[in-house]
């Protein structure tokens, strides 16, 4: 049984909050009244302020339940007919205006009604085909998974990472999503700019 949360994960600029991430959430919305969460845990990420920029533009993710589970089930009937494509949409003009020196990610936050750890598996590129790249790698990921979350026996987050279509299959492991996000914008230092003029 696959359940899908109206509540979804996006950080980023306002313009892709605005261009990306509301509309993707609409979708989300739409397709979570198909597949509804019964007792949601709520999804919670205290805002913190930061002073360490990142290199990672812009994220957006959905978040399931995954009863007994059903990765197979979410990944053909709901990620691949539905809420990919959707997405991808959106988020291939954000980054083809934004340009390709950046990073951005596509995620799935997996959690099981069993246990109360999660797993955040990031798809990171710098363009929509390096992200699809990465996807092929979500059912490995999402295999190990299972085998994780049924031994924890805490609140822990583990962190996948598939970049560019490759894969480290020894997650990181972090007390809360909120530092897992964190951990996730700090594997990509922001580049300076180049053309800095320093006054004497």
């Amino acid at each position: 049984m696959v359940e899908v949360s109206e509540r979804y994960l996006s950080f980023g600029q306002s313009c892709f909050v605005r261009e990306v991430a509301i509309p993707a959430g609409e979708t989300i919305e739409e397709i979570a009244k198909e597949y509804p969460c019964v007792d949601e845990a709520e999804l919670k990420i205290v805002p913190q302020p930061t002073a360490s920029l990142s290199g990672l533009d812009a994220l957006i993710g959905v978040s399931i339940f995954l009863g007994g589970w059903a990765g197979t089930k979410f990944l053909d009937e709901i990620y691949d007919a539905k809420l990919g494509p959707a997405i991808k949409g959106y988020f291939r003009k954000y980054i083809e205006r934004s340009g390709s020196d950046k990073k951005y990610s596509l995620s799935i936050l997996a959690r099981s009604k069993q246990t109360s750890g999660a797993v955040l598996i990031c798809c990171v590129g710098s363009s929509i085909e390096e992200i699809e790249l990465s996807e092929r790698h979500i059912p490995r990921a999402l295999g190990v998974t299972e085998k994780l979350l049924s031994s924890s026996r805490n609140k822990s987050v583990y962190l996948y990472v598939i970049e560019s279509g490759k894969i480290n299959l020894e997650p990181k492991a972090f007390d809360n999503l909120e530092g897992a996000l964190e951990g996730l914008k700090r594997m990509y230092p922001a580049k300076l700019p180049k053309n800095i003029m320093i006054r004497k």
